[in-house]
């Protein structure tokens, strides 16, 4: 597959988004390549009309691509900003470098060089384990003008890491694996249904089976030295040295509310935390799809006006 779009991965999501969820895609991105960092990084561009307000970065984590945020990317760009929706290596259409084994922090590294190479202001945000990196990115970034994030997940914790697991013991035999086998874990590969919990993504069982069947979502397949190399990452104090925004699903069985807070709490600086009044891991349910949307343009207006 060379893109998404009239691809069965991308119709499907969105006839799912508009037919489950009254969620109507109305723009078409434009679809580039670009080298960072030794990969083919393939980005979609949402542009808006008329001149950008700034650009938003979205993150997408670890069970998903960038195509799958194209509810916020159709949004910012419908307020005047355009978006870049990155894959990040190992996931989506990009093709990793050369030699590639998985290493997490070239998802930070990545995104924090697409901020320094873009003009005016730059948000980020991440969902699921998009939020962590976002954050990441914007402390490695020279200049990131504010973070929203849907999830903060440490999985530098064992005990997050082996909740974020599709099964607690998967999660323990892992933990077991990257203290003693590192060089042994880095060469296996996983498909993710198997790794992570993708039926959780959703309270809706045709977008759950949506991710577990596609295959560029639960039946991609992925090295373990990403997940050993993402623990191996720590997020003790943090500061992304802008505003952060944490809008948290309400009804998340995937990661829970109170996981998010716990990294929240370590974060130092300007930040606000909205909990939605319900809505999943990937939260497309309303009234908590509408309450995202809100605090994305409110977030979104702020900055745009300098007020962060």
């Amino acid at each position: 597959m060379d893109a998404y779009e009239n691809s069965t991965s991308w119709t499907q999501y969105r006839d799912i988004l508009k037919t489950r969820f009254g969620i109507v895609i109305a723009r078409t991105p434009e679809e580039i390549w670009r080298t960072v960092r030794g990969h083919e990084v393939h980005i979609d561009v949402w542009a808006p009309e008329g001149a950008a307000k700034g650009t938003m970065i979205l993150v997408h984590g670890g069970g998903g691509n960038g195509r799958v945020l194209a509810p916020q990317a159709d949004l910012a760009a419908s307020l005047g900003w355009r978006v870049l929706a990155p894959d990040l290596p190992g996931y989506g259409l990009t093709r990793p470098a050369p030699g590639y084994r998985g290493d997490y922090d070239k998802w930070p590294a990545i995104v924090a060089q697409l901020a320094d190479e873009t003009d005016g202001p730059v948000v980020l945000m991440g969902l699921s384990a998009g939020g962590m990196t976002a954050v990441f990115a914007a402390e490695a970034a020279r200049t990131v003008d504010g973070v929203i994030v849907t999830t903060l997940l440490d999985a530098g914790d064992p005990a997050m890491l082996m909740r974020a697991a599709r099964w607690r013991w998967l999660g323990a035999l892992s933990l077991l694996g990257f203290a003693l086998m590192p060089w042994l874990i880095d060469r296996l590969w996983l498909p993710l249904w198997l790794a992570t919990p993708m039926r959780a993504m959703s309270s809706d069982v045709q977008m759950n089976d949506y991710f577990a069947r596609d295959p560029l979502l639960g039946r991609l397949w992925v090295r373990l030295g990403f997940f050993r190399t993402l623990h191996a990452r720590k997020a003790k104090r943090l500061s992304p040295g802008c505003p952060l925004l944490l809008v948290h699903p309400g009804a998340d069985a995937w990661t829970p509310t109170e996981l998010s807070l716990r990294v929240f709490e370590r974060i130092e600086g300007q930040k606000t935390f909205v909990e939605l009044s319900n809505g999943s891991h990937l939260p497309l349910e309303r009234p908590a799809f509408d309450e995202l949307q809100a605090s994305i343009s409110r977030f979104l207006e702020g900055v745009a006006g300098g007020g962060g």
